[in-house]
């Protein structure tokens, strides 16, 4: 279901389904939302649902325009936490059928200068709050279930402080490995489009509410605005703290706003850095004692299961395989397999069920059931498997009690030197093509079940005569040590990109889970770690 959150006329928090086809926004009571406000044009902005499921946003030649994710436009497809201004109100556009994508940190700029006319507050001195800001603070998080997950509860916290204080971009981060890291929980707008460049944030004054622990805005006034500094226009941070702790930040921007943000909206940032801080704090406390009370015997019943359902693999002539799965503490449903068609052939799946139970664990097997099915009743489904993938799809989101499953299949025609692979909503496979010479097959489509009528589109590439293909579930990368910080994808690519390193499947295997369990020191993995490697020399 896609919907709009916007704050109404009292500043209460508000949804509205996009009911229709043809959804406008304007000033006009005919509107499907009517937005009281004379920036606003009569209509100003129609949401068209497209063929393949996807909402695009039309501006209808409004007089004040129309901005999304702070960039002018006339048209353009909306994804799931993109933030529209419209006039001077900001709405925001959720669709539960797809997850927040990732984000990386390359905006932040690596320079260590901070935008002129900075206005700093320290945490431990005294906040003034209005009683509405109050108010806001409270609602924050407030639809929450009792046991969130932390991400859960960042992402439905920002969601909520962006459009309190009319923003366009957006992130809480938790503190990183070393202090100046930064590992994102949520993020608004701050997904690099394809192709195209990203107005950049300031690292120093993000770090400095990390490493000082204050708030910080820019700039003080209206005269101040400079865009040719190449920043937003406007921004504000604060720390996440938690039992007198800096945890992590807060930050939110305005990329086409002409006013800066005020001295209230500082003092209403630090307040929901301490707020968010808590709550994130606490929900890695609670679910960790709740899973040691609990989990022990429900993760037994879980893991059997997914044993007794688990396939041997194994190398044949052509191809090396090597295959572990390191059993997580709270979550288990990871299935990885590989299936030979013949001596030129073969098609690995990797399917992601950790977290969903027992239900997750008998989707898992069907989906990989119904792949090996395929493969077996037509052959050019291993580097055509757009056609298998799409029946498979229809099958699950047919299914009453589904489960929405990152997967990822990589199929290898050694005949036609071709790699095809899809990734719906998995870890993208990586390709050593030869010593220290490492390829990302990096193409995102919908996880299998949302939307039965979605189209896979596979991807092909030529193979070398010699390569590694590496498939992983997310529990390697997260996986965290006793410090919360992950494995993350720059030591697993360090560890592949060894000179040294392009051995055998096994050999890789072990480089892998040497350098996981080294970083995770005495820490248990919360999630299940599957790593299938198949070679050919």
């Amino acid at each position: 279901m896609a919907y709009l959150r916007y704050l109404d006329d009292s500043g209460r928090l508000q949804t509205k389904v996009l009911d229709s086809e043809h959804f406008v926004i304007g000033r006009a009571s005919t509107c499907h939302l009517a937005l009281d406000s004379e920036k606003i044009s009569r209509e100003h902005l129609r949401i068209d649902v497209e063929g393949d499921g996807r909402y695009r946003a039309h501006d209808l030649g409004s007089r004040n325009k129309t901005y999304v994710n702070g960039e002018l436009i006339t048209k353009t497809l909306l994804t799931s936490g993109s933030v529209i201004r419209i006039g001077d109100r900001v709405v925001e556009f959720v669709d539960d059928a797809s997850r927040p994508e990732a984000i990386d940190l390359e905006f932040l700029t690596p320079d260590r200068t901070e935008p002129p006319d900075c206005e700093w507050i320290k945490i431990k001195g005294s906040l003034s709050l209005t009683h509405s800001q109050i108010e806001q603070l409270a609602q924050l998080v407030n639809d929450q279930p009792l046991a969130a997950r932390a991400e859960d509860i960042a992402d439905a916290a920002l969601g909520q402080i962006v459009l309190d204080l009319e923003a366009e971009r957006g992130l809480i981060a938790l503190r990183g490995e070393r202090g100046t890291e930064l590992r994102p929980l949520a993020h608004r707008a701050l997904k690099r489009p394809a192709g195209a460049s990203m107005t950049p944030v300031s690292e120093s004054f993000v770090m400095a509410s990390l490493l000082q622990r204050v708030a910080g805005r820019y700039p003080k006034t209206s005269g101040k605005i400079n865009t040719r500094l190449g920043y937003a226009t406007t921004g504000v941070v604060a720390p996440l703290t938690d039992r007198g702790d800096t945890i992590g930040v807060l930050y939110v921007d305005c990329l086409s706003g002409k006013k800066p943000f005020s001295r209230a909206a500082l003092q209403y940032c630090a307040a929901a850095g301490a707020h968010v801080g808590a709550l994130v704090a606490e929900s890695s406390r609670r679910l960790t004692r709740i899973a040691g009370r609990e989990g022990a015997t429900w993760m037994s019943t879980i893991r059997r299961a997914q044993a007794s359902l688990t396939c041997p693999v194994a190398s044949s002539e052509a191809f090396d395989v090597a295959v572990k799965c390191h059993p997580g503490r709270f979550r288990c449903g990871d299935f990885g397999t590989v299936v030979h068609l013949d001596e030129q052939r073969c098609g690995i799946i990797v399917i992601d069920g950790g977290g969903h139970g027992i239900i997750g664990i008998a989707h898992s097997s069907a989906i990989r059931t119904a792949v090996v099915a395929a493969l077996a009743v037509s052959t050019e489904a291993v580097i055509e498997p757009g056609a298998m993938f799409n029946a498979v799809n229809r099958l699950i989101s047919s299914s009453g009690s589904r489960e929405i499953l990152p997967c990822v299949y990589v199929g290898i025609d050694l005949s036609s030197g071709r790699l095809a692979y899809i990734n719906a909503g998995g870890m993208p496979p990586l390709l050593m093509a030869g010593p220290a010479r490492l390829i990302t097959l990096d193409q995102t489509s919908l996880l299998l079940g949302v939307d039965g009528e979605y189209l896979y589109e596979p991807m092909q590439i030529d193979l070398p005569t010699a390569f590694r293909v590496v498939c992983h579930t997310d529990g390697l990368t997260e996986g965290a040590n006793a410090a919360g910080q992950p494995f993350g994808t720059e030591r697993l690519h360090e560890t592949l990109l060894d000179p040294e390193g392009f051995v055998s499947a096994s050999g890789i295997l072990t480089a892998i889970g040497n350098a996981w369990a080294t970083h995770l020191g005495a820490a248990q993995a919360a999630d299940d770690t599957t790593i299938l490697v198949v070679g050919c020399s």
